[in-house]
Order: C-alpha cells, then sequence, then structure tokens
C-alpha cells in the first residue's frame, strides 16, 4: 500500500502532516502549504524581547563584574544587558528591575565622579 502524495493529506492544524519544504534552510516540517492564490492579507507585528537569560553579572553598586567576581572600575550596567534571569522567571519584574538598577548605576557612578 502506497502513502498518499503530501498534497493530498488534507490540511490539519491540529496534529503533525508531514507537509514539508524543499531545498530551504531552515526545513519546515509540517503544515508547509503554498501561498499562492488570494486573497492575501497582510497586518504589521513588532517584535519585542520580553527578557534575556544570563547576561553581566553585577553587584549591589550595579557595578559590573569581571570573570574573578570583581568590580570593573568605572563600568556600570542597568536594563536587558544584565540579562535578568539567571534560574527562573519572575512574572513582572523586568521593568522593576530596569529601575531600581539604573537608579544604583547613576548614584554609583556619580558618586565616583564618572
Amino acid at each position: 500500500m502506497s502513502l498518499p502524495l503530501l498534497y493530498e493529506i488534507p490540511f490539519d492544524a491540529t496534529r503533525a502532516d508531514g507537509r514539508c519544504t524543499e531545498g530551504i534552510t531552515p526545513r519546515k516540517s509540517n503544515w508547509a502549504l503554498r501561498i499562492d492564490e488570494p486573497p492575501f492579507h497582510a497586518y504589521p507585528v513588532t517584535g519585542g524581547i520580553t527578557f534575556t537569560f544570563g547576561g553581566l553579572e553585577v553587584n549591589r553598586q550595579a557595578q559590573v563584574l569581571n570573570t574573578g567576581g570583581r568590580p570593573i572600575h568605572g563600568l556600570f550596567a542597568s536594563g536587558d544587558i544584565l540579562g535578568l534571569f539567571f534560574h527562573n522567571y519572575p512574572s513582572c519584574t523586568g521593568q522593576t528591575r530596569n529601575v531600581v538598577f539604573s537608579r544604583l548605576a547613576g548614584r554609583h557612578a556619580a558618586a565616583q565622579g564618572l
């Protein structure tokens, strides 16, 4: 018994169907449908980064730490470069963290005359 050709498989977005692309990377492995008949619709979208994992390590004064765990003189950091989450995602903490560390970085940089 032979399998049906992929274009003969009815589209069902609720289960993997094996419809795949050919000749492009990365290969799309399911639900690949040709878009060649109107009507065509376009919707504007904007990407955003909610948070990042990892990032620079800072101390309580917002000083960036070197690989030995010591502050790098004159280098402070705040915002998404800190990475925010290293082990878990505490919801709704990103902007609070940015405000707190921005204030700390500014205060301590000013105290050093930077």
